[in-house]
Protein backbone atom coordinates (compact mmCIF):
# COMPACT_ATOMS: atom_id res chain seq x y z
CA UNK A 1 0.00 0.00 0.00
CA UNK A 2 1.43 3.50 -0.92
CA UNK A 3 2.61 5.65 2.06
CA UNK A 4 1.14 9.12 2.91
CA UNK A 5 3.57 12.13 2.04
CA UNK A 6 4.72 13.09 5.18
CA UNK A 7 3.92 16.55 4.65
CA UNK A 8 0.51 16.29 3.21
CA UNK A 9 -2.41 14.10 2.33
CA UNK A 10 -1.07 12.94 -1.27
CA UNK A 11 0.77 9.96 -2.03
CA UNK A 12 4.24 10.07 -1.14
CA UNK A 13 6.58 8.22 -4.52
CA UNK A 14 9.28 10.97 -5.55
CA UNK A 15 12.29 8.68 -5.26
CA UNK A 16 14.05 11.70 -2.17
CA UNK A 17 17.40 10.91 -1.73
CA UNK A 18 17.69 10.21 2.03
CA UNK A 19 20.57 12.35 2.28
CA UNK A 20 21.80 15.41 -0.38
CA UNK A 21 22.97 14.00 -3.46
CA UNK A 22 25.23 17.08 -3.35
CA UNK A 23 26.88 15.88 -0.20
CA UNK A 24 27.40 12.33 -1.89
CA UNK A 25 24.15 11.01 -0.91
CA UNK A 26 23.78 7.58 -3.43
CA UNK A 27 20.48 5.93 -1.37
CA UNK A 28 16.74 7.19 -2.07
CA UNK A 29 13.60 6.68 -0.93
CA UNK A 30 9.96 6.75 -2.37
CA UNK A 31 7.79 6.59 0.55
CA UNK A 32 8.38 9.78 2.18
CA UNK A 33 7.40 12.65 0.33
CA UNK A 34 5.38 13.41 -2.73
CA UNK A 35 6.71 15.07 -5.71
CA UNK A 36 5.91 18.71 -5.07
CA UNK A 37 7.01 18.52 -1.41
CA UNK A 38 10.05 16.72 -2.50
CA UNK A 39 10.82 19.26 -5.43
CA UNK A 40 9.83 22.04 -2.73
CA UNK A 41 12.86 20.90 -0.53
CA UNK A 42 14.95 21.16 -3.23
CA UNK A 43 16.10 24.65 -2.34
CA UNK A 44 16.94 23.60 1.12
CA UNK A 45 19.58 21.00 -0.25
CA UNK A 46 20.65 23.55 -2.47
CA UNK A 47 21.43 25.75 0.60
CA UNK A 48 23.62 23.35 1.96
CA UNK A 49 25.30 22.58 -1.58
CA UNK A 50 25.93 25.62 -2.03
CA UNK A 51 27.71 26.61 1.27
CA UNK A 52 29.66 23.72 1.24
CA UNK A 53 30.89 23.53 -2.32
CA UNK A 54 34.39 24.47 -1.27
CA UNK A 55 35.04 21.41 0.68
CA UNK A 56 32.83 19.28 -1.51
CA UNK A 57 35.73 20.53 -4.46
CA UNK A 58 38.74 19.87 -2.13
CA UNK A 59 37.65 16.47 -1.32
CA UNK A 60 36.35 15.82 -4.97
CA UNK A 61 33.44 14.52 -3.90
CA UNK A 62 30.77 13.51 -6.73
CA UNK A 63 27.17 14.62 -6.45
CA UNK A 64 25.28 11.82 -6.78
CA UNK A 65 23.62 12.52 -10.58
CA UNK A 66 26.76 14.37 -11.74
CA UNK A 67 29.35 12.30 -13.90
CA UNK A 68 32.25 13.70 -11.61
CA UNK A 69 33.32 16.09 -8.99
CA UNK A 70 33.68 19.72 -9.84
CA UNK A 71 36.39 21.93 -8.87
CA UNK A 72 35.62 25.42 -7.02
CA UNK A 73 36.78 29.15 -8.16
CA UNK A 74 36.95 31.76 -5.67
CA UNK A 75 38.54 35.34 -5.26
CA UNK A 76 40.38 36.54 -2.52
CA UNK A 77 40.29 39.77 -0.77
CA UNK A 78 43.20 41.14 -3.25
CA UNK A 79 41.52 40.06 -6.24
CA UNK A 80 43.48 36.47 -6.66
CA UNK A 81 41.70 33.95 -8.41
CA UNK A 82 42.20 30.40 -7.14
CA UNK A 83 40.91 26.95 -7.39
CA UNK A 84 40.00 24.17 -5.25
CA UNK A 85 39.97 20.45 -6.23
CA UNK A 86 40.89 17.22 -4.42
CA UNK A 87 43.07 18.60 -1.75
CA UNK A 88 45.05 21.18 -3.52
CA UNK A 89 44.84 25.01 -4.15
CA UNK A 90 46.09 26.45 -7.22
CA UNK A 91 46.19 30.07 -8.40
CA UNK A 92 44.66 30.56 -11.58
CA UNK A 93 44.61 33.47 -13.95
CA UNK A 94 40.63 32.27 -15.88
CA UNK A 95 37.76 30.22 -15.10
CA UNK A 96 35.72 27.95 -16.83
CA UNK A 97 32.55 30.24 -15.91
CA UNK A 98 33.32 33.96 -14.32
CA UNK A 99 30.30 33.41 -12.83
CA UNK A 100 31.46 30.43 -10.93
CA UNK A 101 34.31 32.67 -9.13
CA UNK A 102 32.75 33.44 -5.77
CA UNK A 103 34.47 34.88 -2.17
CA UNK A 104 34.02 32.27 0.09
CA UNK A 105 31.45 32.58 2.75
CA UNK A 106 30.37 29.14 4.39
CA UNK A 107 27.49 30.48 6.87
CA UNK A 108 25.68 27.26 7.54
CA UNK A 109 24.78 28.45 10.85
CA UNK A 110 22.00 30.98 9.15
CA UNK A 111 18.37 30.28 9.27
CA UNK A 112 18.30 28.67 5.55
CA UNK A 113 21.30 26.46 6.65
CA UNK A 114 19.85 25.22 10.00
CA UNK A 115 15.99 24.53 8.29
CA UNK A 116 18.36 22.19 5.92
CA UNK A 117 19.91 20.54 9.05
CA UNK A 118 16.17 19.71 10.24
CA UNK A 119 15.06 18.58 6.74
CA UNK A 120 17.96 16.26 6.54
CA UNK A 121 17.16 14.84 10.34
CA UNK A 122 13.30 14.52 9.09
CA UNK A 123 13.92 12.42 6.23
CA UNK A 124 16.20 10.13 8.29
CA UNK A 125 13.49 10.03 10.88
CA UNK A 126 11.18 8.81 8.44
CA UNK A 127 13.37 6.50 6.64
CA UNK A 128 14.03 4.90 9.91
CA UNK A 129 10.84 5.50 12.10
CA UNK A 130 8.31 5.64 8.98
CA UNK A 131 5.33 4.68 11.85
CA UNK A 132 6.30 7.23 13.65
CA UNK A 133 7.15 10.04 11.50
CA UNK A 134 3.16 11.13 10.65
CA UNK A 135 2.31 11.72 13.91
CA UNK A 136 0.79 15.09 14.73
CA UNK A 137 3.82 15.54 17.63
CA UNK A 138 5.77 16.36 14.25
CA UNK A 139 4.07 19.25 13.31
CA UNK A 140 5.65 21.95 14.73
CA UNK A 141 8.73 20.33 13.83
CA UNK A 142 7.75 20.22 10.19
CA UNK A 143 6.39 23.75 10.03
CA UNK A 144 9.78 24.75 10.78
CA UNK A 145 11.31 22.80 7.88
CA UNK A 146 8.89 24.49 6.11
CA UNK A 147 9.70 27.89 7.17
CA UNK A 148 6.78 28.75 8.85
CA UNK A 149 7.81 28.67 12.19
CA UNK A 150 11.02 30.24 13.79
CA UNK A 151 13.86 27.71 14.79
CA UNK A 152 13.42 26.07 18.34
CA UNK A 153 14.89 22.66 16.94
CA UNK A 154 18.60 23.17 15.91
CA UNK A 155 21.41 24.29 16.87
CA UNK A 156 25.36 23.62 16.45
CA UNK A 157 26.78 21.13 19.33
CA UNK A 158 29.61 21.09 21.05
CA UNK A 159 32.63 19.45 20.63
CA UNK A 160 32.11 17.11 23.54
CA UNK A 161 28.69 15.75 22.15
CA UNK A 162 30.35 15.30 18.52
CA UNK A 163 33.79 13.51 20.01
CA UNK A 164 31.57 10.95 21.71
CA UNK A 165 29.92 9.84 18.20
CA UNK A 166 30.99 6.06 17.03
CA UNK A 167 34.30 6.36 14.96
CA UNK A 168 32.94 7.30 11.50
CA UNK A 169 34.86 4.19 9.31
CA UNK A 170 34.88 6.44 6.55
CA UNK A 171 37.29 8.85 5.85
CA UNK A 172 35.32 12.27 5.67
CA UNK A 173 31.66 10.31 5.82
CA UNK A 174 28.91 11.89 7.53
CA UNK A 175 27.03 10.83 10.42
CA UNK A 176 23.66 10.80 11.41
CA UNK A 177 22.88 9.45 14.98
CA UNK A 178 18.89 8.70 15.41
CA UNK A 179 18.05 8.67 19.54
CA UNK A 180 14.80 7.85 20.94
CA UNK A 181 14.20 7.85 24.25
CA UNK A 182 11.26 5.29 25.45
CA UNK A 183 11.30 6.68 28.96
CA UNK A 184 10.72 10.63 28.11
CA UNK A 185 9.20 10.09 24.84
CA UNK A 186 11.99 12.63 23.09
CA UNK A 187 13.60 12.01 19.76
CA UNK A 188 16.68 13.73 18.74
CA UNK A 189 18.91 13.58 15.64
CA UNK A 190 22.72 14.32 15.26
CA UNK A 191 23.98 15.47 12.01
CA UNK A 192 27.72 15.73 11.63
CA UNK A 193 29.08 16.46 8.47
CA UNK A 194 32.41 15.49 7.36
CA UNK A 195 32.96 14.62 11.01
CA UNK A 196 33.58 18.14 11.95
CA UNK A 197 30.54 20.39 11.28
CA UNK A 198 28.10 18.76 14.15
CA UNK A 199 24.38 20.12 14.70
CA UNK A 200 21.94 18.79 17.40
CA UNK A 201 18.16 18.53 16.07
CA UNK A 202 14.96 17.77 18.62
CA UNK A 203 11.98 16.60 17.15
CA UNK A 204 10.14 16.54 20.18
CA UNK A 205 8.11 14.07 22.32
CA UNK A 206 6.50 11.09 20.72
CA UNK A 207 3.93 9.01 21.78
CA UNK A 208 4.73 5.58 22.40
CA UNK A 209 8.62 5.88 21.14
CA UNK A 210 10.75 2.77 22.02
CA UNK A 211 13.95 3.37 23.58
CA UNK A 212 16.44 3.06 20.27
CA UNK A 213 20.03 4.44 18.37
CA UNK A 214 20.48 4.23 15.14
CA UNK A 215 23.85 5.76 13.54
CA UNK A 216 24.54 6.07 10.10
CA UNK A 217 27.37 6.48 8.11
CA UNK A 218 27.76 8.12 5.16
CA UNK A 219 30.98 7.58 2.81
CA UNK A 220 30.90 10.47 0.11
CA UNK A 221 33.06 9.10 -1.65
CA UNK A 222 31.64 6.09 -2.53
CA UNK A 223 30.58 5.95 -6.34
CA UNK A 224 27.13 3.87 -5.33
CA UNK A 225 25.44 1.37 -3.18
CA UNK A 226 25.93 -1.04 -1.17
CA UNK A 227 29.04 0.09 0.19
CA UNK A 228 28.12 3.61 0.76
CA UNK A 229 26.83 3.34 3.89
CA UNK A 230 27.15 1.45 7.16
CA UNK A 231 24.46 1.58 9.82
CA UNK A 232 24.76 0.32 13.57
CA UNK A 233 21.94 -0.13 15.67
CA UNK A 234 21.77 0.05 19.74
CA UNK A 235 18.17 -0.48 21.79
CA UNK A 236 20.01 1.22 25.15
CA UNK A 237 19.87 4.78 25.33
CA UNK A 238 22.54 6.09 27.85
CA UNK A 239 21.76 9.98 27.82
CA UNK A 240 20.23 13.08 25.71
CA UNK A 241 20.96 15.68 24.01
CA UNK A 242 20.20 18.83 25.65
CA UNK A 243 18.99 21.89 23.61
CA UNK A 244 20.97 25.27 24.94
CA UNK A 245 18.66 27.32 26.12
CA UNK A 246 18.71 30.72 25.17
CA UNK A 247 18.39 28.74 21.27
CA UNK A 248 19.53 31.74 19.79
CA UNK A 249 21.80 33.20 22.22
CA UNK A 250 23.89 30.23 21.60
CA UNK A 251 23.58 30.18 17.88
CA UNK A 252 24.71 33.89 18.16
CA UNK A 253 27.38 32.97 20.19
CA UNK A 254 28.66 30.04 18.07
CA UNK A 255 28.43 32.19 14.83
CA UNK A 256 30.23 35.08 15.63
CA UNK A 257 32.45 33.83 18.65
CA UNK A 258 34.46 31.83 16.37
CA UNK A 259 33.11 28.07 17.34
CA UNK A 260 31.87 27.38 13.82
CA UNK A 261 35.22 28.91 12.15
CA UNK A 262 37.33 26.75 14.31
CA UNK A 263 35.40 23.68 13.36
CA UNK A 264 35.36 24.52 9.36
CA UNK A 265 39.96 25.28 10.25
CA UNK A 266 40.28 21.90 12.17
CA UNK A 267 38.48 20.54 8.57
CA UNK A 268 40.52 22.31 6.50
CA UNK A 269 43.57 20.87 8.30
CA UNK A 270 42.87 17.26 8.22
CA UNK A 271 41.94 17.89 4.52
CA UNK A 272 45.76 19.29 3.50
CA UNK A 273 46.51 16.13 5.83
CA UNK A 274 45.12 13.47 3.89
CA UNK A 275 45.91 15.25 0.80
CA UNK A 276 50.00 15.28 1.84
CA UNK A 277 49.19 11.90 2.61
CA UNK A 278 48.16 10.95 -0.75
CA UNK A 279 50.83 12.95 -2.39
CA UNK A 280 53.98 11.60 -0.04
CA UNK A 281 52.97 8.13 0.10
CA UNK A 282 55.14 7.21 -2.65
CA UNK A 283 58.09 9.49 -1.55
CA UNK A 284 58.33 7.39 1.72
CA UNK A 285 58.34 4.24 -0.50
CA UNK A 286 61.09 5.85 -2.91
CA UNK A 287 63.01 6.26 0.69
CA UNK A 288 62.47 3.23 2.05
CA UNK A 289 63.78 1.46 -0.76
CA UNK A 290 67.27 2.73 -0.21
CA UNK A 291 67.46 3.76 3.13
CA UNK A 292 70.00 1.26 3.76
CA UNK A 293 72.30 2.56 1.36
CA UNK A 294 73.74 6.16 2.33
CA UNK A 295 75.05 7.05 -0.88
CA UNK A 296 71.80 6.33 -2.79
CA UNK A 297 69.32 8.02 0.56
CA UNK A 298 71.75 11.05 -0.35
CA UNK A 299 71.06 10.99 -4.22
CA UNK A 300 67.56 10.47 -3.72
CA UNK A 301 66.28 12.61 -1.08
CA UNK A 302 68.13 15.81 -2.93
CA UNK A 303 66.32 14.82 -5.70
CA UNK A 304 62.70 14.74 -3.51
CA UNK A 305 63.62 17.90 -2.02
CA UNK A 306 63.83 19.46 -5.78
CA UNK A 307 60.49 17.96 -6.69
CA UNK A 308 58.95 19.04 -3.68
CA UNK A 309 60.77 22.99 -4.22
CA UNK A 310 57.09 23.97 -4.34
CA UNK A 311 56.44 22.59 -0.58
CA UNK A 312 60.02 25.19 0.18
CA UNK A 313 58.50 27.87 -1.42
CA UNK A 314 55.21 27.67 0.63
CA UNK A 315 57.10 27.09 3.71
CA UNK A 316 59.38 30.68 3.64
CA UNK A 317 56.28 32.18 2.32
CA UNK A 318 54.63 31.13 6.11
CA UNK A 319 58.16 32.21 7.86
CA UNK A 320 57.69 35.81 6.25
CA UNK A 321 54.39 36.38 5.97
CA UNK A 322 54.41 35.38 9.68
CA UNK A 323 57.04 37.36 10.46
CA UNK A 324 55.75 40.95 8.92
CA UNK A 325 52.79 40.11 10.27
CA UNK A 326 53.84 39.59 13.89
CA UNK A 327 56.57 42.49 13.65
CA UNK A 328 55.99 44.21 10.67
CA UNK A 329 55.40 47.27 11.92
CA UNK A 330 58.79 47.97 13.73
CA UNK A 331 61.18 50.36 12.00
CA UNK A 332 64.22 48.17 12.75
CA UNK A 333 62.30 45.09 11.17
CA UNK A 334 61.75 46.79 7.89
CA UNK A 335 64.59 46.42 6.28
CA UNK A 336 65.27 42.87 7.46
CA UNK A 337 61.19 41.51 6.39
CA UNK A 338 62.46 43.44 3.16
CA UNK A 339 65.77 41.17 2.57
CA UNK A 340 63.31 37.99 3.04
CA UNK A 341 60.76 39.15 1.34
CA UNK A 342 63.18 39.65 -1.85
CA UNK A 343 63.99 35.56 -1.45
CA UNK A 344 60.63 34.70 -2.22
CA UNK A 345 60.01 37.43 -4.84
CA UNK A 346 57.80 36.84 -7.83
CA UNK A 347 58.51 37.07 -11.64
CA UNK A 348 56.23 35.86 -13.93
CA UNK A 349 58.39 36.01 -16.81
CA UNK A 350 61.04 33.87 -15.29
CA UNK A 351 59.90 29.98 -15.96
CA UNK A 352 59.68 29.32 -12.08
CA UNK A 353 57.95 32.16 -10.95
CA UNK A 354 60.17 33.71 -9.47
CA UNK A 355 63.32 36.08 -9.24
CA UNK A 356 66.43 35.01 -10.07
CA UNK A 357 67.57 36.25 -5.98
CA UNK A 358 64.28 34.31 -5.23
CA UNK A 359 65.10 31.00 -7.55
CA UNK A 360 68.76 30.90 -5.70
CA UNK A 361 67.49 31.23 -1.87
CA UNK A 362 64.75 28.52 -2.01
CA UNK A 363 67.37 26.30 -3.90
CA UNK A 364 69.30 27.11 -0.71
CA UNK A 365 66.71 26.43 1.36
CA UNK A 366 66.00 23.35 -0.19
CA UNK A 367 69.86 22.07 -0.01
CA UNK A 368 68.97 23.38 3.94
CA UNK A 369 66.17 20.99 3.99
CA UNK A 370 67.76 17.58 2.49
CA UNK A 371 70.74 17.88 4.94
CA UNK A 372 68.42 18.31 7.91
CA UNK A 373 66.25 15.04 6.63
CA UNK A 374 69.66 13.30 5.93
CA UNK A 375 71.05 13.57 9.56
CA UNK A 376 67.42 12.56 11.46
CA UNK A 377 66.97 9.67 8.67
CA UNK A 378 70.40 8.06 10.58
CA UNK A 379 68.34 7.71 13.59
CA UNK A 380 64.34 7.58 12.44
CA UNK A 381 62.93 5.10 9.86
CA UNK A 382 60.56 7.05 7.25
CA UNK A 383 56.74 7.43 7.49
CA UNK A 384 54.36 9.96 6.55
CA UNK A 385 54.83 11.50 10.16
CA UNK A 386 58.14 12.43 9.10
CA UNK A 387 57.86 13.90 6.23
CA UNK A 388 54.40 16.30 7.43
CA UNK A 389 57.32 17.33 9.88
CA UNK A 390 59.92 18.58 7.58
CA UNK A 391 57.80 19.82 4.70
CA UNK A 392 54.31 20.93 5.95
CA UNK A 393 55.06 21.57 9.63
CA UNK A 394 56.58 24.05 11.92
CA UNK A 395 59.44 22.03 11.84
CA UNK A 396 59.97 22.24 8.17
CA UNK A 397 59.39 25.96 8.47
CA UNK A 398 62.59 26.56 10.98
CA UNK A 399 64.48 24.99 8.86
CA UNK A 400 63.69 26.88 6.17
CA UNK A 401 63.60 30.22 8.23
CA UNK A 402 67.40 29.81 9.09
CA UNK A 403 68.08 29.17 5.41
CA UNK A 404 66.46 32.64 5.02
CA UNK A 405 67.64 34.41 8.13
CA UNK A 406 71.67 33.42 6.98
CA UNK A 407 72.55 35.77 4.81
CA UNK A 408 70.90 38.28 6.97
CA UNK A 409 72.89 37.03 10.18
CA UNK A 410 76.43 36.87 8.14
CA UNK A 411 75.83 40.31 7.07
CA UNK A 412 75.61 41.50 10.37
CA UNK A 413 78.50 40.07 11.71
CA UNK A 414 80.75 41.15 8.49
CA UNK A 415 79.23 44.80 9.83
CA UNK A 416 80.89 43.89 13.45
Amino acid sequence: MPRQCLICDQVAGSREHVFPAALGGRRTNKQIYCGPHNNGFGPLAGVIAQQLKPINALLAVRPDRADKAEPFFYQTDTGERLRLYAGSVQRTDSVADPKETMRVQLSLGGSEGLRAIAYIGLTFFAHHFQEFARLDELLPFKEFVLGKAPNDFVWWESTEIAESLPANPFKFGHTIQLITNGETQEAWVIVSLFQALTFGVTLGKLVDMPSRIVTVFIDPHADHPPDDIRVETANEVKSNLKKPEPLQAHLQQTIYGGEGQVALSALFQKIERWKFDLDMEPIKQRIASVISDRNKLTIEIEKIVGEEAGRVLRLARYVVDGLNARAGDGPHMKPIIAILAAQIAEDPSRPSGLSAFAESAIGLAAIEMALALLEELKTTSVDLDLLWKYFSSGHGAWVVGQALFRPISEAMQMAE
